[in-house]
């Protein structure tokens, strides 16, 4: 039996994405780039970001648009509870890049592999024959979940072009071939 479901917000939900964004112990990973945008916090790696405009622009851009973008919040079955959100969007030629991010307090129980088997379905359904997740070589989780899940390492050291804390990150290209 799944623990977990895909479920496409509703507007009124977008209160989950913001929560996510601004909570240090989920984006972590997110820390240190040398990047600016708005809303970016370098030292903690958190997104502050106004909940009307995630409810009418962001949401706007995304929900509502498959097979070219999907995104969903990650829920458990047996209390609804959020746990994170996954998402694929058509970057054509190379295939749709998907994307997962999980909740801080929910890290390693297995979530993240769960998330992207479901995914992956989600995108079988819809006829969507090359996925793909490139990542820096620093998120061993995210690897493993891609891997569990059939994608395949095609490509590392790749150059990312950003730099984390001062130092330059090299990236892995993962790739997932639907064959049906």
């Amino acid at each position: 039996m799944e623990r977990i479901y895909l479920s496409i917000p509703t507007k009124e939900e977008m209160w989950f994405k913001k929560e996510l964004e601004s909570d240090p112990k989920t984006m972590d990973y997110n820390a240190g780039y040398n990047v600016s945008y708005k809303g970016y916090n370098q030292n903690d790696g958190t997104i502050q970001e106004d909940l009307k405009e995630l409810q009418d622009v962001w949401f706007c851009r995304w929900i509502g648009y498959e097979p070219s973008r999907y995104f969903a919040f990650i829920k458990r079955v047996e209390d609804d509870a959020y746990i994170g959100e996954v998402y694929f969007k058509d970057e054509t030629p190379n295939g749709h890049e998907i994307g997962i991010v999980i909740k801080g307090e929910y890290r390693g129980r297995g979530y993240a592999t769960e998330a992207i088997s479901l995914l992956c379905k989600r995108a079988d359904e819809l006829g969507i024959k090359k996925l793909f997740h490139q990542i820096p070589d620093t998120r061993l989780s995210a690897i493993k979940a891609d891997l569990n899940n059939g994608f395949v390492m095609v490509k590392n050291n790749i150059p990312c072009g950003f730099t984390k804390f001062g130092k330059t990150e090299n990236e892995v290209l993962l790739v997932r071939v639907n064959s049906k």
